[in-house]
C-alpha cells in the first residue's frame, strides 16, 4: 500500500457513505502527505467532516469534496463502456487547497469531459441534493418488484419513466441507500410522510368505493320502489275495469284519476 501511494499525486475515495470513515482511518495517513485527497460520495457533509477531523493535523494534504452525478448504468447500456459525462452535474468544494495548480488540473479532467461544473459547499450540496436523492432511491426500491411494474407491449411515458427509475435504483447497493438514510436528518420524516400519504390515499379510495356502493344501492332501492308503485297502480286500474272498455269511465280517465289520487296520498305523507 505504501509503495502504491508513493506513486500517486491524487487519491480518490469512491466508497459508500457508511464505509467512508473506515476507509480513511485504515489508510497510512503519513503516506498521504503532499497529496490531493478527493472524496466522491453521494452526500458530502459527513465525508468532509471526517476528512477534516482525521486529516486536520496534516495541513499539507489538500482536500476536495465532490459528487459526480452519473447515475448507475442502465440495462440497455453496455456495462463495459464508460458512460458519457457530457452534461452530467459535478458538484464540488475545494475544502482545503495549498497546491492550486494541481487541483485545477484535476478539475479540468471533468471540464474537458463536458461535465456541468457546480461549485458549492458540502453542506449546501446536501441541503439541495440529499432529499431528492433519498426520495428517488426510495421510490426506485419500492418499485423494483417486477410484479408492480410488469412489462407491457404498449407503455406511456410516465410508466416508462417509473420503470427506468426502478431499473436504475435496483442496481445500486443497499449500503449506498442506507448511507442516504443515515446521514440525512430528514430521511425519517420523508419515510413517515410516505406512510401518511399512502394511508390517506387508501382512505380516499375506501371512501369513494363506499360512496359508489351506497349510491348504487339507493338507485336499486328507488327502482324497486317505482316498480312496486307501478304494479299497484296497474292493479288498481284493472280493478276499476281495465283498459278494454269494461269500465264506465274511459281507461285514460281511470289512469288519470288513479295517478291523481296517488299524488295526493304521497303529498299527505
Amino acid at each position: 500500500m505504501l509503495k502504491f501511494l508513493q506513486t500517486l499525486d491524487v487519491v480518490v475515495f469512491a466508497v459508500p457513505l457508511v464505509d467512508f470513515e473506515d476507509a480513511i482511518t485504515s489508510m497510512p495517513l503519513e503516506a498521504l502527505k503532499g497529496k490531493l485527497v478527493v472524496e466522491m460520495c453521494n452526500l458530502n457533509a459527513h465525508p468532509k467532516a471526517v476528512l477534516l477531523r482525521t486529516l486536520g493535523s496534516y495541513p499539507e494534504i489538500d482536500l476536495v469534496s465532490m459528487h459526480l452525478m452519473l447515475g448507475p448504468v442502465q440495462a440497455e447500456e453496455n456495462p463495459y463502456v464508460t458512460p458519457s459525462w457530457d452534461g452530467r452535474p459535478l458538484i464540488y468544494e475545494k475544502v482545503r487547497i495549498a497546491n492550486i495548480p494541481r487541483c485545477e488540473h484535476f478539475l479540468k479532467i471533468f471540464e474537458e469531459a463536458r461535465c456541468q461544473m457546480v461549485e458549492m459547499s458540502a453542506e449546501q450540496h446536501d441541503a439541495t441534493i440529499a432529499d431528492a436523492e433519498f426520495v428517488t432511491h426510495l421510490m426506485g426500491r419500492l418499485l423494483v418488484d417486477k410484479q408492480l411494474l410488469p412489462p407491457t407491449p404498449v407503455v406511456s411515458k410516465e410508466y416508462a419513466a417509473l420503470c427506468d427509475v426502478a431499473d436504475m435504483m435496483g442496481t445500486d447497493s443497499f449500503d449506498l441507500f442506507f448511507g442516504m438514510f443515515k446521514y440525512n436528518d430528514r430521511a425519517k420524516d420523508h419515510l413517515q410522510k410516505m406512510r401518511d400519504n399512502l394511508s390517506n390515499l387508501e382512505r380516499q379510495l375506501a371512501a369513494k368505493e363506499a360512496y359508489l356502493k351506497a349510491s348504487n344501492e339507493m338507485k336499486n332501492s328507488d327502482r324497486q320502489r317505482l316498480l312496486t308503485e307501478t304494479k299497484l297502480l296497474l292493479q288498481e286500474v284493472v280493478s276499476k275495469g281495465g283498459f278494454l272498455g269494461a269500465a264506465k269511465e274511459p281507461a285514460a280517465e281511470v289512469i288519470k284519476s288513479v295517478l291523481g289520487s296517488s299524488k295526493g296520498t304521497n303529498s299527505k305523507k
